[in-house]
Order: structure tokens, then C-alpha cells, then sequence
């Protein structure tokens, strides 16, 4: 396994999952009459901005790695 490939396993696995906990969170409020909304929008919010960072961290690793070869 190359360098770059285990590097987005691993930013993988730090968006998704915490993203699907703030889901599972939601549903699980739901099921009690709670307000769920909220766990919803921070899921949301979550897998956009940890999204964003993977992605650029993904590029500047690919890139460093182009430079390199």
C-alpha cells in the first residue's frame, strides 16, 4: 500500500465515521420523541468541513508526492 493510499483510508474513516455516530445520535433522539435536528444539522456540518480539510490534505499529499517522483 502506497503512502497516498493510506493516507485517504485514513481521512476516510475520520470523516465518515464520526459523521455516521452524529447520525446514528440523530435517529436514535428521534426514536425517544427527542428533537433530533440538532445532531443532524452537527452530522451535516461535520462531513462538510471535515470533508473540505480531507480533501485539501489529499491534494497537497498528492501533489508533494507528483514533486517527488
Amino acid at each position: 500500500m502506497t503512502r497516498e493510499t493510506w493516507i485517504a483510508r485514513v481521512l476516510l474513516v475520520l470523516v465518515f465515521a464520526p459523521g455516521g455516530g452524529l447520525f446514528g445520535k440523530a435517529v436514535a433522539e428521534a426514536a425517544q420523541a427527542r428533537p433530533w435536528w440538532p445532531w443532524l444539522v452537527a452530522a451535516l456540518v461535520w462531513l462538510l468541513v471535515s470533508g473540505a480539510i480531507s480533501m485539501a490534505v489529499s491534494t497537497a499529499v498528492s501533489s508533494h508526492s507528483a514533486e517527488h517522483r
